[in-house]
């Protein structure tokens, strides 16, 4: 965690809780090296934040996390990109004129994965957390049950994405 860890010393004391709280989430909790590395690239991908972007790439390289984990993190964070924000809009409306329109928004990324299904709606969990979309995360939260993977799980995705958007936040008052 090399690189990442250069980048949190950047922080300033103010944000000492988010350096102890990421390398925390990073080392591993509920999720395995694959899920933790994935949720964290899409999370900051989505964030768009590049120095946070290219610290964690680096590290997940350096640690042999796969082309195809990275590829899904992606994939990931730009359908959310997308998503979040159509589907927010539909929430908050909420109004029988646009909920019955079809999306017509294409996804075919979400089902052509690099790795797996659980991986890809895991790695759409914090995307979806960090742009407040109610029925993204409950679509993406009852996938990644439905292959198997646990609330712990899904918290700690959560839990990675909000800690990455502070550490965000705190580099921009540097």
């Amino acid at each position: 965690m090399e690189k990442t860890a250069e980048l949190l010393s950047q922080l300033p004391e103010e944000a000492k809780d988010l350096r102890i709280n990421l390398k925390r989430v990073l080392g591993g909790e509920s999720l395995n090296a694959e899920q933790t590395w994935g949720t964290a690239l899409a999370a900051a991908y989505y964030i768009r934040k590049p120095e946070l972007t290219a610290a964690l790439l680096a590290d997940a390289q350096a640690a042999g996390i796969s082309a195809e984990i990275i590829a899904d993190a992606r994939g990931a964070a730009s359908i959310m990109g997308m998503n979040t924000i159509y589907y927010r809009f539909r929430h908050l409306m909420n109004a029988e004129a646009y909920n019955q329109r079809p999306a017509n928004l294409r996804m075919m990324r979400m089902q052509q994965v690099a790795t797996s299904k659980a991986n890809f709606e895991l790695f759409s969990i914090g995307p979806a957390a960090l742009a407040g979309c109610e029925m993204c995360l409950k679509a993406h939260e009852a996938a990644v049950k439905k292959d198997g993977l646990s609330e712990d799980n899904i918290h700690d995705a959560v839990r990675i994405s909000a800690i990455l958007h502070g550490v965000a936040v705190a580099l921009e008052i540097v």
